[in-house]
């Protein structure tokens, strides 16, 4: 079990680093490398008592309080992926099992530590405790985090099947446990099968998460093409475009918005960034994917959407989530959400500049949750950001103008 868990150890320093090291890295990622931090914690722990400590009941019956940890850490990473923008910070109570764990254990070993004679006493309530809390809060809230993803989540998105895959991993580790405390009660006591099974169950979910987030770049190319395409002020005069003749025009019928406003050429020898990375699509592959995302933005107006992710994006518009990402993140320069948002502000301009022309009574957040914003703060955040005025600001310009007409 001792070599189980310093593989453990291994596999979970190895996943840090190259979470911590991957190009693709989210701020949801940051769960994860919680998470896995976490796992190395445990086995750490486990690996210094199995090998440093002689007294059997500690042995046999000290539970690690850091497995209150991971199931919280799982479902902030739905939440985070079900909504960019949510602050994980904002459920810090969902962490209270571990706070309140991690005090019983540090008081169990200064009672061990004193040699208290009531101290296996008081070891033997703590494990029974946390034993019945760890195995029922795994097996209720991961079938929780599975029905969630399931429900919520698109079918294509890799996260989706990296949370159904982990949570079904700590369900079954709550099944085990519980299968062994109410069946074979001394399993755990008799034997370190039971525990190494565990342990290996936390390792296949630490190499999971590494194998979820090196999956993303290795799909090749469809159509590698060499060219250079040249984008000209508003209007976009498209040059050096092999494309037909109906895509050409609706084209140029799309870069109306706001979203790429300056001169912008694109080129690999004036994109350092580029040369840097890996593609996955080349750059006309690239501009198809805008096109498409441009027509349907324009057309059916998918920014409304005010839980538009970039996962349901993609299915909208037949597109692979990572080749939305580079595009938006490499060829616009732009992430998802700020690419989203300037289509909601020339929503929520428009719409001000109609009322206001037409001398109607403005409710500027109502039009703003109309646009597909879902808070106030966020709203008045982007405005700022895109227009460089408070939405009231704008407002007040728009009066005047009419005024003066």
């Amino acid at each position: 079990m001792k070599y189980i868990i310093a593989i453990g150890i291994f596999q979970a320093l190895l996943a840090v680093v190259l979470l911590l090291r991957s190009r693709y890295r989210t701020h949801a990622d940051d769960l994860l490398i919680s998470l896995v931090i976490c796992i190395g914690l445990h086995l750490s722990i486990k690996f210094y008592i199995f090998n440093f400590i002689e007294d059997q009941q500690v042995l046999n019956m000290l539970n690690t309080f850091i497995g209150f940890s991971y199931i919280p850490l799982l479902y902030l990473y739905l939440r985070k992926t079900l909504n960019p923008e949510f602050i994980p910070s904002s459920r810090w109570y969902l962490f209270i099992p571990l706070i309140l764990g991690a005090i019983a254990y540090f008081s169990t070993i200064c009672v061990l530590a004193a040699g208290s004679p009531k101290g296996h006493q008081f070891l033997y309530w703590y494990n029974t405790v946390t034993l019945y809390v760890l195995l029922s809060s795994d097996i209720i809230f991961s079938c929780f985090i599975i029905y969630t993803a399931v429900k919520k989540l698109s079918p294509n998105c890799m996260e989706r099947n990296l949370i159904i895959q982990v949570a079904s991993l700590f369900l079954l580790i709550g099944c085990i446990g519980s299968f062994l405390t109410i069946f074979l009660p001394n399993a755990f006591s008799l034997s370190y099968i039971s525990r190494s099974v565990v342990y290996a169950l936390l390792i296949c979910i630490v190499i999971r998460i590494i194998t979820h987030k090196y999956t993303v770049s290795i799909e090749p190319s469809e159509d590698p093409i060499q060219e250079e395409i040249v984008f000209q002020e508003v209007n976009f005069a498209v040059a050096e475009i092999t494309a037909p003749s109906e895509v050409q025009t609706d084209a140029l019928s799309l870069f109306k918005t706001p979203p790429l406003s300056n001169t912008i050429v694109i080129s690999k020898k004036e994109r350092p960034a580029a040369q840097k990375r890996k593609e996955v699509l080349r750059e006309k592959e690239m501009f198809k994917i805008l096109l498409k995302l441009e027509a349907a933005m324009e057309s059916e107006k998918h920014f409304t959407d005010s839980e538009l992710t970039i996962d349901k994006l993609s299915q909208l518009t037949n597109q692979k989530k990572y080749h939305v990402s580079e595009t938006l993140n490499h060829f616009v320069n732009k992430p998802f959400y700020t690419f989203v948002n300037e289509y909601r502000i020339q929503y929520v301009k428009d719409k001000l500049n109609q009322l206001s022309k037409h001398n109607k009574n403005v409710n500027i957040l109502e039009v703003a949750y109309e646009a597909g914003f879902n808070s106030k703060s966020s709203f008045n955040r982007y405005f700022k950001e895109i227009t460089t005025n408070t939405p009231t600001e704008y407002l007040s310009s728009l009066t005047k103008e009419m005024e003066k007409a």
